[in-house]
């Protein structure tokens, strides 16, 4: 007796031969039975279970033609084409003599944007059946999409020996329009309309063939004539289909041929609605806008045109023509520098076409010049040196001179020079600032600075010079101590020092530079405590200068020692040492440490319109600054250029000093500006079109950072209300 869950071994092979027989009966029932099950589904709407019982009709019998044909159906009815044409091509392979399932196929791949694969196809389905008129129609209609018009002239040629059908003599004047044969093209077509009126592809296809033949014709009898045609035809298809966007299409350009332009412009409009979002069909009504006088219309057109071929020069070159047309002179000047740049990419430009390109811009900037011609003198401010009326104070020791101001004018600046020698300024800014050292001789008695605009108009200011103490001031460095040979001793593995000084003289001071990098002070003053963050990486000296109103400058150099670093005994922390720091890390502060917010909120201006209160600005700040533990919030409004320069370069400066703070957080609230890629704060008294009224906040950061050792982080938030978008932004 066999042991009780054995199976004998006969009885076991039994049941393995009877358990795969009942598996291959039911394999063999179940694919007829989920195709049933699909068209049942498919019936019923049901399509996406449709698919899935095809799919499962085709795992259990990978031969199933049928359910590759219905999957291919549903597949189409979803949308999706590629699918479609690959379950097409399936049944083509598993009927290789059936040259219609190749022709099926090829359409599907033609239809879903693959005409390499549809050609393939149309070449099995012709070899599978030379005279099968789906083979034939189906080669030629791929070949006319890949432009192969000889394979497409012997297709359907032969297709029109096999049977003449509506469908052969569509294709074939289709074939003969491509090769500009358009007396055959329209023979074909009219026969097409005689034996099918219904036809509405023949319809369409024959008022192309008529826009062709009126471009070869001379006469304006013969040429109204033909467009007349053109319309009715087109309009006979769009009663056989209101819908058709073909017919709309091509009656649109009979339209605008006919100078209904407003017909036109309804016709492509319709075709735009009815779903046709092409660059092409843009571009054409761009053309009718322009022709009809609408620029601006046509502008908007060609700008969808360029977002979707970023790249396409005559669309570019065409909205050059509608900015000239619309008196958008600098638009089309701007296009044009683009366009000259894209043809100097472009390998497929020729030098004939950069050459034109060149011309077009030299005459549409001669327009621009002539048209923004004035005669109005530029305003010239000097800045340095320090001055009283139209007197210069100039240091006795000094033998040359440091100039710089700044111009407005409304055209650009051609020229700046200072007693004859050719000032730094740049060409491209209105409005520039300019820098020069000049010469001074002892007997020197006077500084002129000459400007000239691009129309030659001329300004000049002289200065007289008087010359001043030449005493420079007196500068040192408070903290760290320096030694007695003016070293600063610092770790080995420090990479920056946190320095702090005092400065005085008799007059007032104009600046404080550590290498260079200007240090937190108070300006105007005779005495002043500075500071800095200075980075030692790489570095065994530095250099302090400071600078009074009159050009006296001392400059006192340290150096920069490095302590060894001390070997470090490693120890294994007790239980007790564990528990303490964990303790202390539960405990530790904020990362950011003591945390202040300024809020500055500028609203009632005295030259520009004022602003609302804030009205979210809070809630704005507390999204802003949530991850913060913030000690204080400090709020000024209403501050002029003068206030906002004098509270961040000395009051916050002393407050953050006295209570040590570790982390500043500025919002800003009020008008903003950008000019010269640089972006502005707009105070109270700020004018119009004056950047040198404006308060420059690139340097607000740097400068916080310099306020004490003790602050470690900075953050600006400008909420400004400016004439771009860049006004508001968040910059760490």
């Amino acid at each position: 007796m066999p042991r009780p869950g054995i199976v004998p071994c006969r009885a076991f092979l039994l049941l393995i031969t009877l358990t795969f027989g009942r598996s291959a009966i039911c394999d063999a029932q179940s694919g007829k039975s989920f195709f049933k099950e699909g068209e049942s589904l498919r019936a019923e709407q049901r399509l996406d279970e449709a698919l899935e019982k095809y799919g499962l009709a085709i795992r259990v019998d990978p031969a199933y033609v049928k359910a590759y044909g219905s999957r291919a159906e549903v597949y189409t009815l979803l949308g999706q084409k590629a699918n479609a044409a690959a379950d097409l091509a399936k049944v083509a392979e598993l009927q290789p003599n059936d040259a219609s399932a190749a022709a099926k196929a090829a359409l599907s791949y033609l239809d879903a944007g693959d005409p390499d694969a549809a050609a393939k196809w149309a070449d099995k389905a012709v070899q599978a059946g030379p005279k099968d008129l789906d083979a034939l129609t189906a080669q030629v209609r791929v070949a006319l999409v890949q432009g192969d018009l000889d394979k497409a002239t012997e297709a359907s040629d032969r297709a029109l020996d096999v049977k003449g059908t509506t469908d052969t003599y569509y294709l074939h004047g289709l074939v003969r329009t491509a090769l500009r044969d358009y007396r055959t093209a329209e023979s074909d077509l009219q026969k097409v309309i005689e034996w099918n009126y219904t036809y509405e592809d023949a319809y369409v296809a024959l008022a192309e063939v008529q826009l062709r033949l009126y471009a070869t014709y001379e006469g304006p009898t013969m040429q109204l004539r033909t467009l007349d045609q053109a319309v009715e035809r087109t309009t006979t298809a769009l009663e056989l289909d209101p819908r058709s966007m073909p017919a709309l299409f091509t009656r649109s350009k009979a339209y605008a041929l006919q100078k209904e332009y407003a017909k036109a412009i309804e016709d492509i409009s319709k075709v735009v609605a009815l779903g046709r979002n092409d660059a092409e069909v843009y571009r054409q009504r761009a053309v009718y806008y322009k022709d009809y006088g609408q620029f601006q219309n046509a502008i908007n057109d060609l700008n969808r045109v360029l977002e979707q071929l970023p790249e396409d020069r005559d669309a570019m070159l065409e909205r050059v023509r509608c900015k000239e047309a619309n008196l958008d002179l600098d638009g089309a000047l701007a296009d044009l520098d683009r366009t000259k740049k894209m043809a100097e990419q472009d390998t497929t430009a020729t030098y004939e076409d950069r050459k034109a390109i060149a011309a077009e811009r030299d005459r549409i900037a001669q327009r621009v010049f002539e048209m923004n011609r004035e005669s109005d003198p530029p305003l010239i401010t000097v800045v340095e040196p320090f001055r009283q009326g139209d007197v210069v104070q100039v240091s006795s020791v000094l033998d040359q001179v440091k100039v710089t101001g700044h111009v407005r004018d409304h055209s650009l600046i051609k020229a700046i020079t200072v007693n004859d020698k050719p000032a730094e300024f740049s060409e491209e800014d209105k409005d520039p600032e300019f820098f020069v050292v000049v010469p001074l001789g002892p007997k020197a008695d006077k500084i002129e600075v000459v400007v000239k605009d691009i129309y030659d108009n001329v300004a000049s200011v002289e200065l007289h010079v008087e010359r001043s103490e030449g005493v420079p001031p007196v500068v040192s460095i408070t903290s760290p101590t320096i030694g007695s040979d003016r070293s600063l001793m610092i770790d080995a593995d420090r990479d920056e020092v946190f320095l702090e000084g005092h400065a005085q003289d008799a007059s007032l001071l104009r600046s404080v530079t550590v290498e260079g990098v200007m240090a937190s002070f108070v300006p105007d003053t005779n005495a002043t405590d500075f500071s800095i963050k200075l980075p030692v990486s790489g570095k065994d000296r530095f250099t302090v200068r400071v600078e009074d109103q009159y050009g006296n400058a001392a400059e006192e150099t340290y150096f920069i020692a490095r302590r060894r670093p001390e070997p470090v005994a490693a120890s294994t922390p007790t239980r007790a040492a564990t528990a303490s720091g964990d303790a202390t890390a539960t405990n530790a502060p904020s990362a950011t440490g003591v945390t202040w917010v300024v809020f500055i909120e500028n609203t009632d201006y005295k030259y520009m319109p004022a602003l609302q209160g804030p009205t979210n600005e809070v809630s704005k700040m507390q999204k802003s600054f949530a991850k913060y533990s913030i000690q204080r919030t400090i709020t000024k409004r209403n501050l002029t250029k003068d206030q906002i320069e004098r509270f961040f370069n000395s009051e916050l400066r002393d407050l953050v000093r006295r209570d040590r703070v570790n982390t500043i957080l500025v919002w800003y609230a009020g008008h903003g500006r950008t000019a010269s890629g640089k972006s502005y704060w707009v105070p109270v008294d700020g004018k119009q079109d004056d950047i040198y009224t404006y308060y420059n906040y690139g340097s607000l950061k740097s400068l916080m950072q310099n306020y004490s050792e003790s602050v470690t982080n900075t953050l600006v938030v400008s909420d400004a209300a400016g004439s771009d978008p860049s006004f508001y932004e968040l910059t760490r």
